[in-house]
């Protein structure tokens, strides 16, 4: 497993968590996207989106998958990606240049019960349990055709992030890198 593993797919499918565990597991370093952005403008991804609106998040997402593109002869590591950064015009074939790419999927209902009432996803603020979960299947509709251009399609429905992450490896042990 010599090239970077990278986890896309919406929020509440495991991304962040899969990708700390997986990184760990491998003994690779772990790029959360949306956690590097926050650390490079020193505000969250909710104040971002306030602030300055979602083309401006954007583009600060393709400004972060450029870099990485950039940078040669990093060790490989594996990279959550922001639920949204596949969508950018040409970004699924840059992230498929950059490594190999896993879709992580689930339910809607599961994602908006592993979402929650969290206030840090500014796409799917909801105040009511069934907005979340009509949100979730909107945002789905429209990124879903993306998503599954991914080399690699895991459900994570009723999995643990452990279980996840040994499928993962069971996977890229037989697939060459």
């Amino acid at each position: 497993m010599s090239r970077n593993i990278i986890l896309l797919g919406p929020s509440g499918a495991g991304k962040s968590s899969t990708a700390k565990l997986l990184s760990e597991i491998l003994s690779r370093p772990c790029l959360d996207c949306d956690k590097a952005i926050e650390a490079k403008t020193g505000q969250s991804i909710a104040t971002l989106f306030k602030d300055h609106g979602e083309e401006a998040f954007r583009a600060i997402e393709n400004q972060l998958l450029d870099e990485l593109l950039a940078q040669k002869n990093l060790e490989p590591q594996v990279i959550a990606c922001g639920g949204g950064l596949p969508i950018g015009d040409g970004n699924m074939e840059k992230l498929k240049i950059l490594g190999q790419t896993i879709y992580l999927t689930a339910q809607v209902e599961t994602l908006a019960k592993r979402i929650g009432s969290q206030d840090s996803r500014p796409l799917l603020a909801a105040n009511e349990p069934e907005q979340l979960t009509e949100k979730i299947r909107a945002l789905l509709t429209r990124r879903q055709k993306i998503y599954e251009q991914a080399h690699l399609t895991i459900d994570t429905d009723a999995k643990t992030v452990a279980e996840v992450v040994a499928e993962i490896q069971r996977i890229l042990t037989n697939t060459t890198l």
